[in-house]
């Protein structure tokens, strides 16, 4: 997977206010059902990791655990551990992205930047 792709979509997704950025926020989203995908740094706390994961679960949520600093590098706000997109047709890219399809029963999955 392209890390550049991926940031590039994140960011547009940002600016188009689908991306929702804070754990806090995140943990909103996904019990409100408007949250299509969640994205986790590794740098994130183990207590936000483990509140996330399992919101997430409960609620069929996919996940994707991105490679340290791509998702605050493609937001411009270094250190962000968590962030939801919402349902639309910018999670479906990044879906695409990331390959992952909306009935895959896996519910995490690491994406390492190659570039």
């Amino acid at each position: 997977m392209a890390a550049e792709g991926l940031k590039g979509l994140l960011g547009l997704a940002f600016r188009a206010r689908q991306l929702v950025p804070g754990a806090e926020e995140t943990l909103k989203l996904v019990r409100e059902g408007r949250a299509g995908l969640v994205l986790l740094d590794p740098q994130a706390s183990a207590n936000t990791s483990k509140k996330i994961s399992n919101a997430c679960n409960h609620y069929r949520v996919q996940v994707i655990l991105l490679d340290g600093g791509i998702l605050g590098e493609a937001c411009g706000r270094p250190g962000m551990a968590a962030a939801a997109i919402k349902n639309g047709s910018l999670c479906e890219q990044i879906r695409q992205q990331a390959g992952l399809t909306p009935d895959n029963q896996d519910h995490a999955k690491i994406l390492e930047g190659k570039g």
